[in-house]
């Protein structure tokens, strides 16, 4: 875990053994939307390509398409 913010536990999603694996170009683009993961107390997971951009979503939900 990176950090907990206001309940939700920020970590970065690099668990994913296929960007290795494959043509890094595309995948490395591909997975970019996911390599922050939040997972919330209740089970609740979140996406995002940054930690600032994980911050926000928390922060302004109503903003985010979920």
């Amino acid at each position: 875990m990176i950090e907990n913010y206001k309940g939700w536990d920020i970590t970065l999603n690099w668990d994913n053994k296929d960007c290795l694996e494959r043509d890094i170009t595309k995948s490395y683009f591909i997975n970019q939307k996911e390599k922050w993961i939040g997972v919330h107390i209740n089970g609740e997971k979140i996406y995002g390509s940054s930690l600032k951009e994980i911050r926000h979503i928390i922060d302004y939900p109503t903003l985010h398409a979920k």
